[in-house]
């Protein structure tokens, strides 16, 4: 099963949305209070078999006037779902164009349309609606378990034991062959609770260890059914799943949601719809990485064996999350205030995206970004940023959600137009010994970016250089030589300038004057192009090093280059 269309109405934080995922695989991700976790309620409220309970805090700004309305239209069907003695009278038609009709043509995909309705008496009515039918149909939870859906949200350890509407009673046998066995297995607890010589229970605890494995669950020794009695003495649920004698929820948290995922995923034979709410919660990055890569791998598996694919949602505020999930998987929300309209938006250029995954994810969880020329400027602006709080009332950009990001060189411009086509407010922060095209410069013009530089054809160690006084040069150059040694850097200088003697490059800058026919503008630009040339500064971590010093030259100088562009790149960022 997929979901090809969701709209909700009113519900929660969300005034309206209607999204076509258009994807076996979404990863939903954008600042807080976007509405990432509230698409996946809203897909589970409609889908669940289970009960939803609704209070007045689920309807938007607790106005219980306006109904909460949510319709998931889905499609991949199972061959239940679309038999008239099920649901099949009122399959529609879903076109390859991405539209929905209600007389389903030759070339149009079977779909059913679900719709879940809250008014304030707080009882939720399922429908299944077509235009074409007179009535919609009431739908029961039984109606709705098939439609093959997972919620993995923190943990839900009922899956891990044989209790009632657990997966692992599924994966048992059908119902009635299920109720035998563990009546068998209740009179087994009784007599010497050897649960692992019951063998239905010991090939469902095979095939969950199989399943937990390939999401990258720990696993010390095997899987097996195990006794847990509680209180209430006994009954299904003290049968549990037991790693190597241990109950499994006592595992780790992140062991216990991959099984807890897997073992519900695989119950489902044809293509399950599965919503992960923060897939990252209690995981190491290796096993974020592990996870998603498995889910992605499973769909793959799928397509090749013509088998129903199913689908993944999920969200996440994990980097190295959406690092491994790809662009062309990613869904970026965007909430409008006032008004609450939620907007999904899946990026159309995907190599731009793909370069900012590299090397700066994380701004894609926040609101506003500044996308850098490379690594000498982020890094500057990284540690320039710490001196900016003091000036805005103590607040850093990050309360404002903003966030810089690498551009790697010349790919800045088509980044920044990417992000803008996400629905992210962007702006250029670059040096100018390169000018933009015409083609970029009218692309940026277009899009309302702004692009802030140094002008004059200075790169940016010309525009720190050119604007330092003489002390400020000489800390400069020994910080150079902190990094890079010595040697390197005078002896770079001295093939530079060869009248200047190497015993007095190590001297005082204030000196240089002496012993050359250069001046001091002129012995600036020749330590600039040096510095660019051997790539002084060409590093992140040099660059924040860096930027106390070039702090202190932008303050002194406050009409240079630097530190008008400086001071327009912290206007916009504190807009």
């Amino acid at each position: 099963m997929q979901i090809r269309q969701i709209m909700v109405a009113h519900f929660r934080g969300i005034e309206s949305l209607d999204w076509k995922p258009g994807s076996p695989f979404c990863c939903l991700i954008g600042p807080g209070d976007s509405g990432k976790s509230t698409i996946l309620d809203a897909v589970e409220a409609a889908l669940s078999s289970r009960w939803f309970a609704f209070t007045e805090p689920d309807f938007l700004a607790c106005d219980t006037t306006r109904p909460i309305v949510i319709e998931a239209t889905i499609g991949e069907l199972s061959k239940a779902l679309k038999s008239d003695e099920r649901l099949g009278l009122y399959v529609r038609g879903w076109t390859s164009a991405g539209e929905l009709r209600d007389e389903p043509e030759d070339d149009d995909e079977p779909v059913l349309t679900v719709r879940l309705t809250v008014d304030a008496s707080m009882e939720p009515v399922w429908e299944l609606i077509c235009d074409r039918v007179d009535d919609p149909r009431t739908l029961s939870n039984r109606d709705r378990a098939l439609f093959g859906l997972v919620r993995l949200a923190g943990e839900d350890a009922r899956h891990l034991t044989w209790g009632q509407g657990s997966v692992l009673s599924r994966l048992t046998g059908d119902t009635h062959e299920a109720s035998a066995r563990l009546a068998q297995a209740y009179k087994a607890a009784r007599e010497n609770a050897k649960l692992d010589e019951i063998e239905s229970l010991a090939n469902a605890a095979e095939k969950a260890e199989g399943f937990a494995k390939g999401l990258g669950a720990y696993v010390e020794g095997s899987y097996e059914p195990g006794l847990e009695l509680g209180r209430s003495g006994l009954s299904s649920g003290s049968i549990a799943l037991h790693d190597d004698g241990v109950p499994l929820r006592l595992a780790g948290l992140g062991t216990r949601r991959l099984a807890t995922l897997a073992i519900q995923k695989s119950a489902i034979s044809e293509g399950a719809i599965v919503l992960v709410d923060e897939i990252e919660h209690g995981l190491e990055p290796h096993r974020i990485i592990g996870s998603i890569a498995q889910l992605k791998a499973d769909q793959e598996a799928s397509v090749a064996a013509a088998r129903p694919v199913g689908q993944v949602l999920m969200t996440t505020h994990s980097d190295v999350a959406i690092g491994e999930t790809g662009p062309e998987r990613l869904r970026v929300i965007q909430m409008t205030r006032p008004g609450r309209q939620a907007t999904v938006l899946a990026p159309t250029a995907l190599e731009p995206i793909r370069v900012l995954l590299r090397f700066t994810p994380r701004a894609l969880f926040s609101k506003r970004i500044l996308v850098t020329e490379g690594n000498t400027e982020i890094g500057l602006l990284l540690g320039i940023r710490e001196h900016w709080p003091a000036r805005h009332a103590g607040k850093p950009i990050e309360q404002l959600g903003v966030a810089i990001a690498d551009g790697n060189g010349a790919q800045a411009p088509a980044m920044a137009l990417a992000l803008h086509e996400l629905g992210f407010q962007t702006a250029i922060f670059r040096d100018s010994d390169t000018a933009l095209s015409p083609a970029e410069q009218a692309s940026l013009a277009a899009a309302g970016i702004q692009v802030f530089e140094y002008g004059g054809n200075l790169n940016t160690e010309q525009a720190i250089f050119g604007a330092a006084s003489d002390d400020l040069v000489q800390e400069l150059l020994n910080f150079a030589r902190e990094e890079r040694g010595n040697d390197a850097i005078d002896n770079n200088i001295d093939i530079k300038i060869p009248d200047l003697p190497l015993a007095v490059i190590r001297e005082l800058f204030n000196a240089w004057e002496l012993f050359t026919e250069l001046d001091g503008p002129q012995l600036r630009e020749a330590i600039a192009e040096v510095a660019v040339r051997k790539k002084w500064f060409k590093d992140q971590r040099i660059g924040r090093g860096l930027s106390p010093m070039v702090w202190r030259i932008a303050e002194a100088a406050p009409g240079s280059p630097l530190a008008t562009a400086l001071n327009q790149a912290e206007a916009w960022l504190y807009a």
